[in-house]
């Protein structure tokens, strides 16, 4: 399929191309323009933790977002006794920033299948936690401008049934656009719709599923903050933190924005770089678009409010030193990115010449120094996909602009997670990079890495999510 700006959320693809010439915003010593450091105002939900270090464990998880949570959840359930370190907050970066979308319409046919279970995880998730997390199957729109996008709509549906039966997408056309949407038939050729697919709510969704974790046995320490790791004789043997040492044999990287950074500091190269990405909140209108789904040039998620949320089409990427130290791992993206970012230089790039890349477990880390990251919103481009917004659907002339925020998206150069064991590191694993969809599918994802920790056949295929792809000579396949 085609790159476009119809397809920027379900592609990623500003993600990688941000990080193309980003770079890592997050690893500095104080706030600087680009991002924000919000060490008192959190949007997640509150989780009272434990804030005592075990004297040891099976793993140890290092990050408290979605994609360090569901792998703890998942090792647990195995019988694993799993420790979850987050340095600030539980969900307090991007697990609480995103945008809320759980879905799989018009995927890229090689991440379906783990998109599709995913969506399956989270739609069991309030019977197995015994409260509400705030998914509901809402259904996803994807808004056809052309006749060509239509004809690419087909074509994917026809290979996604065939790859994934359970796949209930439909492409609407005609007349039955205007009893689908409001004017469908007068502004769009199609839509290509999935009534299975669904929306969670960030500001408590991952919260939520953090207390079901701890209360299945799941231990969760915050704020503590992972320094690094000990290795003796080539092995894993514990992990240093503020709090003091933690024996295991067995570490989970997910953290988020901070992967490639923490990686770094071991002799791992991590080709990751993070990007902002702006959203706003509208309050409540009569007709309001219904579930999610995007547009040529914005997109919506209805909240369990009734409010919209609309996020959009391009996003910023500051220069920084990592952006030269990785060109060459992103180098092939650059050809994907179309206009899909802006790219900035400022201050960011002159802070980062003093960023730490190393440091002893004894010495105090970047990861103590900023317990909670968050971007800079770009008020140009929240303004333009409003604009957007309101001149497809004027009924938003009406709405109000209630709280406007930004997340950073952690990016691999292809637009594919890790979820894998790191190659000549015996016990060191990594669940990272989702490329703006980790609310989506780290479900799932947390669920396959669980099952290779514990020795076990995987329930999704894990190929294309391996550590390995980016120094066995593959050549990157970009998968939207």
């Amino acid at each position: 399929m085609k790159l476009s700006r119809r397809n920027f959320l379900l592609t990623a693809g500003a993600g990688v191309a941000g990080g193309v010439l980003g770079g890592f915003l997050g690893a500095t010593y104080g706030a600087r323009p680009g991002w924000r450091v919000e060490s008192q105002i959190p949007r997640a939900e509150g989780v009272t933790t434990s804030d005592t270090l075990p004297a040891e464990a099976d793993v140890v998880v290092i990050g408290g977002g979605i994609a360090g949570l569901s792998t703890a959840l998942f090792l647990n359930q195995k019988g694993l006794d799993t420790v979850v370190l987050e340095k600030g907050v539980v969900a307090g970066e991007q697990s609480s920033r995103a945008f809320g979308w759980v879905y799989s319409n018009h995927w890229d046919l090689g991440k379906l299948e783990l998109a599709n279970r995913s969506k399956a995880i989270w739609a069991g998730f309030a019977e197995r936690f015994g409260e509400d997390i705030g998914f509901r199957q809402t259904g996803n729109y994807s808004l056809l401008a052309t006749d060509d996008e239509v004809s690419a709509s087909r074509e994917w549906l026809a290979e996604a049934k065939q790859i994934q039966p359970q796949t209930d997408a439909r492409l609407v056309t005609g007349a039955a656009l205007n009893r689908l949407l409001p004017q469908g038939a007068e502004q769009y050729a199609g839509v290509l719709h999935q009534p299975s697919d669904g929306t969670a709510e960030p500001r408590y969704s991952v919260s939520r599923i953090a207390r079901g974790a701890m209360n299945e046995g799941v231990r969760i320490i915050s704020p503590c903050a992972a320094r690094t790791i000990d290795r003796q004789g080539g092995r894993i043997v514990g992990v240093h933190t503020e709090q003091g040492y933690i024996r295991t044999s067995r570490v989970v990287l997910a953290g988020g924005a901070w992967s490639s950074l923490f990686a770094g500091n071991l002799g791992v190269h991590l080709p990751q770089l993070t990007i902002a990405s702006s959203m706003q909140r509208l309050s409540r209108i009569d007709n309001a678009l219904p579930g999610a789904g995007y547009g040529p040039d914005f997109a919506w998620r209805q909240m369990d409010t009734g409010e919209t949320a609309v996020g959009v089409s391009t996003n910023v990427a500051p220069i920084t030193t990592d952006s030269f130290r990785m060109l060459l791992d992103f180098i092939p993206a650059l050809k994907h990115s179309g206009d899909l970012l802006k790219v900035r230089l400022s201050s960011d790039f002159f802070a980062s010449l003093n960023m730490a890349s190393t440091w002893s477990a004894h010495e105090v880390t970047p990861f103590e120094q900023v317990r909670m990251l968050s971007g800079h919103v770009d008020e140009k481009e929240v303004e333009t996909a409003l604009t957007n917004l309101r001149r497809a659907y004027p009924q938003y002339e009406n709405a109000e602009v209630r709280e406007r925020w930004a997340g950073m998206i952690d990016a691999t150069p292809d637009s594919t997670q890790v979820i894998s064991e790191v190659p000549d590191n015996d016990g060191l694993f990594v669940i990272t990079g989702f490329s703006g969809n980790g609310l989506t599918t780290a479900p799932a994802s947390g669920e396959m890495l669980a099952e290779m920790i514990a020795g076990e056949s995987t329930t999704c295929d894990p190929s294309i999510y391996r550590f390995s792809r980016f120094t066995d000579g593959s050549e990157y396949v970009f998968r939207h």
